[in-house]
């Protein structure tokens, strides 16, 4: 979606919010519902093209445009940066998922999380957002998790950043038009 300096008849308001966990103890787990049986897999080399599929697949509902016009260099820098980690989450031979973490100094930034659209609402969402918080928690050195999420991100997943010990600190509102 395409930032506006304002409102307008073709824009819409979102709700920015950024979340942490300052401490380790805030982290709340979610267990895994039975059912699905997904595969974590973190990139030893994480890879532009992987992230670019990622991005577009799960965040295509979402609006996640950011970075449409992103080249495969720009994806490759995103992906070499220290402390960057990509993991997917795999189930019945198809992308169910993924994350993708970025440490700087002691803040890991869970800078993306999401599901594909067919394993929303079957409890597989908080188990892998428990696998990511978890990853974050043992980056070295790591004394905060932190996040930014929107009004447009899927329905459940502020309840969820909640629901595992997340709290916001920081809420804006800006104005986007849909593309």
């Amino acid at each position: 979606m395409t930032l506006v300096p304002g409102p307008s008849d073709d824009a819409e308001i979102i709700t920015v919010r950024w979340l942490e966990m300052t401490e380790r103890g805030q982290f709340r787990p979610a267990r895994r519902e039975p059912g699905v049986q997904p595969v974590m897999l973190t990139a030893g080399r994480p890879s532009a093209e992987l992230s670019r599929f990622c991005y577009a697949t799960v965040g295509a509902p979402w609006f996640w445009v950011d970075r449409d016009d992103w080249t495969l260099g720009q994806w490759s820098d995103w992906v070499s940066q220290p402390g960057h980690v990509l993991t997917t989450c795999w189930a019945d031979g198809v992308l169910a998922g993924y994350f993708e973490l970025d440490q700087a100094g002691s803040d890991v930034q869970l800078d993306f999380f999401g599901l594909t659209t067919d394993f929303i609402g079957i409890g597989l969402g908080g188990w892998l957002l428990t696998n990511a918080v978890t990853a974050a928690w043992e980056r070295p050195g790591a004394a905060r998790v932190w996040l930014r999420t929107c009004t447009l991100d899927g329905p459940m997943a502020l309840a969820n950043y909640q629901a595992r010990g997340f709290t916001v600190y920081r809420q804006t509102t800006e104005w986007r038009r849909r593309p």
